[in-house]
């Protein structure tokens, strides 16, 4: 097995054949003592990578990550967090300074949710597909993808402390966002390695969601004596971490008190819109597939009021919204209202779209890597995964003003794939933006920023939500409530219930 292999391996200015005998005199003597087999892998309480002056950006790293260690690397957008995954795992070996291995390459597994195309290739279908079970007939099973096999104890316990039995058999493509985050979480922890890298893991996980999985997590390094490394924005609060790593990252924002708020572009002010109520739905029931996730629905959203839809992961949060952006086929079986007409009498999906604002971090996952973040910006104007019309001259003058004011200027032609976890928000947040719709949508705007990103954006949101505009929005944490929210709803054992504030 190549796992029960170890070299050091890695670039530096070290006398590695030294470094090699030191590896196999501990090797022999700890599998004497202290080896230990944990899903067919042999670990040792020893280094497994030694870091030595490495520069990323403007970090000097130096460091030694132990078997069997809970390792935070720290940093904000843009610190080189996955660069230096990527360095990790010989990815990149190109490096200033030294990385050595007492682990093959092929034994550190590395996820991340916003570019898992080989975990799961959402390019290969349309963002609609999700909600069209027949279309999407030729998709795996949440058991079938994660090659669940419920006689290797990893494997089952790790599934039943994370999801629910009754999602293996779901198709992964109708997952909700949270539970699709959960199982690309899983096929890498399932993968058999010694290390896990794991980038922006608690991406779209509810509070009590995100602090499951670091027992999870905790339980895998102390009882198989695996070795998970985090990149994360900020730490989890109450989290003891065995190592931390930080990363510096650009020059840190103004402190919160001295940003001014953010001015959106004049043409963002909310145009004349001609209704009275947006979405109103009575007494229906809300599934996906099978999957009964509201009973007795019934809500109604005015023209300018602003709400903030709550739920835990799994809830039917996405599934709602889907209503309301014309995305689900079920809107044929259900009698609702859209802009004060019956859904299905007539109007087009495009004319619906064409005065919504749609942020989705799920929608971000199925634009190609190779798109470039001008195209993808532009895309809003005709509410497809690709331009497919000239623009005028008008569009394209907002479109710059528009990247001038987000920031994103010498990025128009960067491939979206390429851009950090904060960068690709900004440009879901631009493409919503871009035709001046007069209602938004905004599913988990702020997740994956920084602390000075977040306010950046927090702010410029906060100006564009003025009183004429009809404004949804979903979060985990309340901090992220944009100002002018101030109805809520919530999904909560199948029934949605609004509670006050």
């Amino acid at each position: 097995m190549h796992g029960m292999k170890a070299a050091w391996t890695g670039c530096g200015g070290t006398d590695m054949e030294i470094l090699k005998k030191r590896a196999r005199e501990r090797i022999k003597i700890n599998t004497r003592t202290a080896g230990r087999r944990a899903h067919g892998f042999i670990f040792m309480n020893e280094t497994v990578i030694a870091i030595d002056r490495l520069r990323i950006l403007d970090t000097i790293v130096s460091a030694e990550i132990r078997a069997g260690e809970l390792v935070a690397v720290l940093g904000p957008n843009r610190s080189g967090k996955t660069t230096f995954a990527e360095i990790l795992r010989g990815a990149i070996r190109d490096i200033e300074g030294a990385v050595r291995r007492a682990i093959d390459l092929r034994d550190i597994a590395y996820s991340a949710y916003s570019a898992d195309g080989g975990l799961f290739h959402y390019a290969d279908f349309y963002y609609q597909q999700r909600y069209n079970t027949f279309d999407a007939a030729d998709v795996d099973t949440v058991r079938q993808y994660l090659r669940y096999d419920a006689a290797d104890d990893y494997r089952r316990d790790l599934f039943a402390a994370v999801l629910p039995p009754s999602l293996l058999e779901t198709k992964l493509i109708e997952l909700s966002s949270g539970e699709t985050r959960k199982a690309l979480l899983l096929k890498n922890l399932f993968r058999e390695a010694g290390v896990y890298i794991l980038d922006n893991p608690f991406s779209g996980l509810d509070e009590a969601s995100s602090a499951l999985f670091l027992a999870v997590l905790r339980r895998i390094t102390r009882r198989y004596r695996k070795t998970v490394i985090l990149l994360l924005a900020d730490p989890p609060a109450g989290v003891a971490f065995d190592r931390i790593i930080r990363l510096n990252g650009p020059e840190e924002r103004k402190a919160e008190a001295d940003v001014p708020p953010v001015e959106p572009p004049a043409f963002l002010v909310t145009p004349p819109v001609d209704f009275e109520v947006f979405f109103d739905i009575e007494k229906e029931v809300l599934a996906i597939g099978k999957r009964i996730l509201v009973r007795d629905l019934s809500w109604r959203i005015r023209r300018g009021e602003k709400w903030l839809l709550t739920g835990a992961n799994g809830s039917g949060k996405s599934t709602l919204l889907s209503l309301l952006n014309a995305d689900n086929p079920v809107a044929y079986r259900c009698d609702f209202r859209l802009f004060d007409r019956k859904r299905g009498t007539g109007e087009s999906i495009w004319d619906i779209k064409a005065r919504i604002g749609f942020i989705s971090s799920d929608m971000q996952l199925y634009f190609k890597g190779s798109s470039s973040v001008q195209d993808i910006i532009l895309s809003g104007l005709s509410d497809t995964m690709v331009l497919n019309r000239r623009i005028t001259d008008t569009e394209t003058a907002r479109y710059q003003t528009l990247v001038g004011t987000l920031e994103l200027t010498d990025l128009q032609n960067a491939p979206f794939g390429r851009l950090s976890s904060g960068e690709k928000k900004t440009v879901m947040i631009a493409r919503a933006l871009v035709k001046n719709p007069p209602v938004l949508i905004l599913d988990e705007p702020f997740q994956d920023l920084d602390a000075g990103r977040f306010r950046f954006l927090h702010s410029f949101l906060a100006q564009c939500a003025d009183e004429n505009r009809t404004v949804i929005q979903t979060a985990h944490h309340d901090a992220e409530r944009l100002p002018g929210v101030n109805r809520t709803a919530r999904i909560e054992n199948e029934t949605l219930t609004f509670p006050a504030g």
